[in-house]
């Protein structure tokens, strides 16, 4: 079996998963959350975060039984082929739903806000264009653009939430489970579909020099919280949860709050290159992922790959429904089915793992 060499270090997984997987939890979750939770949406996080520390027991274990090679690759030697290629297949779907939200969201959101005369069609292709590319260049690349990328986003995100304080009114976080602990754990549903992404270390596993540890994957569930919490807990305590909760884009809706002085406010453009460069990452990461799964490595196997995923992409971000349509879709539907699949699809790994291992098989 093939064994391919290590590309990027612990540190710039982290970067990528906090650029990924940071934008669902601090952009695209948090509507959803506040709908669910009310004013007690943070308490749905640290939930979420408890319950995901037992869960990445089971990634742990079973990165910790095949070294460092491809996951798919392993099941496919140990059993048939075949269910290799149904695993990949069901995490390529995963993969592929991740990349048509991302990108729905990313092209609503800037032609709702900042240019409304330009038809959705046009931003589609153009940055969806630009993550093929990262893709195609493959994790290297991604790591190196998460690199630049990352630390301007945290330094904005900081800027933004100091800069805030004076707007902010932290007696809105009570009275505490006013409705009790119901809506709470409702909105764990919500949280638990971003934590999951963390399944995506467990898929690039092999790429990372360092082997990864429990506290590999706890380091980022707690990076991945304060991502949640920080935006969270600003929309409360600036809007209210009952003005918070009707906002779309809450995190957007914070930059618009911020002013310096008394002569500069619009402030709000820093918002899109924070929002341009997790989705950028986001959805590079989830296509180089598909790739990587199908074990497609040729240039003219990547090329037909990625323009079919382009096209269908393409076709499915810019049907037109309606956004109330399309949140209604992610509460209902996609959040919750993302938790439970990922759930199950990580037991079902570990299992064969476990039984591959004991069949002496994990490892060779």
């Amino acid at each position: 079996m093939r064994i391919m060499k290590p590309q990027i270090s612990f540190v710039q997984s982290v970067m990528i998963l906090m650029l990924s997987t940071g934008l669902l939890n601090h952009v695209i979750i948090i509507p959803v959350l506040l709908d669910a939770a009310d004013r007690d949406a943070w308490m749905s996080v640290i939930l979420a975060a408890a319950c995901s520390l037992a869960w990445i027991v089971i990634l742990h274990f079973g990165i910790s039984n095949i070294g460092k090679r491809p996951v798919f690759e392993i099941i496919s030697k140990a059993y048939h082929p075949i269910v290799g290629r149904l695993l990949a297949g069901a995490a390529a779907i995963y993969l592929f739903a991740i990349c048509t939200i991302t990108t729905r969201d990313t092209v609503y959101w800037i032609h709702q806000t900042f240019s409304p005369e330009t038809p959705i069609l046009v931003f589609a292709l153009i940055f969806l264009f630009i993550s093929v590319v990262n893709a195609y260049l493959g994790i290297q690349s991604i790591a190196n653009t998460s690199s630049v990328l990352l630390p301007i986003v945290v330094l904005l995100g900081f800027f933004v939430m100091f800069s805030n304080t004076p707007h902010k009114d932290y007696s809105l976080l009570k009275p505490l489970l006013a409705h009790g602990m119901q809506p709470v754990w409702s909105g764990v549903i919500y949280v638990g579909a971003g934590f999951a992404e963390v399944i995506m270390l467990f898929f690039m596993h092999h790429h990372i020099k360092t082997r990864l540890s429990y506290l590999s994957f706890m380091i980022i569930i707690l990076l991945l919280a304060g991502l949640t919490m920080g935006p969270l807990i600003g929309a409360i305590t600036e809007f209210g949860t009952d003005e918070a909760a009707k906002l779309r884009f809450p995190a957007y809706e914070e930059w618009r709050l911020l002013t310096i002085g008394r002569y500069i406010e619009h402030l709000d453009f820093f918002s899109v290159y924070q929002w341009f460069s997790g989705a950028f990452i986001r959805i590079s990461l989830s296509m180089f992922l598909i790739l990587d799964a199908f074990r497609i490595h040729s240039k003219k196997g990547k090329f037909w790959m990625l323009g079919c995923l382009y096209a269908v992409i393409i076709f499915l971000s810019t049907m037109p429904i309606s956004d109330q349509v399309f949140m209604k879709i992610m509460a209902n539907y996609l959040l919750p089915l993302t938790l439970w699949g990922v759930l199950a699809f990580s037991v079902i790994m570990a299992g064969l793992i476990l039984l591959a291992r004991r069949r002496g098989k994990a490892a060779s």
